[in-house]
């Protein structure tokens, strides 16, 4: 069964949508790169949804859980969770490994607009 994506939407979850946004939006796509049981993963999720609901005309969060998509992090280098990769028509432009201020997103996300 496939799945069906809005590009209108903010919020996503897992390597398929990463995908199919990085092809077709020409939003920011922040991929939150996450673990289960990570208290930093859990202490950054409502920092990043509030940053995404602040810009959602103009970027979209994925969500992917590093240790289910194994390859996708290991090919784009994610060695830590959280870490946080801003992409841009379909580069990525940046990159914060570890739990950091919300000033820090923030202006990763300022810097790209």
């Amino acid at each position: 069964m496939q799945e069906t994506y809005y590009l209108n939407e903010t919020f996503y979850t897992g390597k398929a949508a990463w995908q199919i946004l990085m092809q077709s939006s020409d939003k920011l796509i922040i991929v939150k790169f996450v673990a289960p049981h990570c208290g930093s993963c859990i202490t950054l999720k409502p920092v990043l949804e509030q940053l995404a609901t602040e810009y959602a005309d103009r970027l979209h969060l994925v969500e992917i859980d590093m240790v289910e998509e194994t390859e996708l992090a290991i090919a784009l280098g994610i060695r830590n969770a959280p870490t946080v990769v801003l992409f841009q028509q379909q580069q990525e432009q940046a990159r914060i490994a570890g739990l950091k201020p919300k000033k820090q997103y923030l202006e990763m996300v300022q810097q790209a607009l």
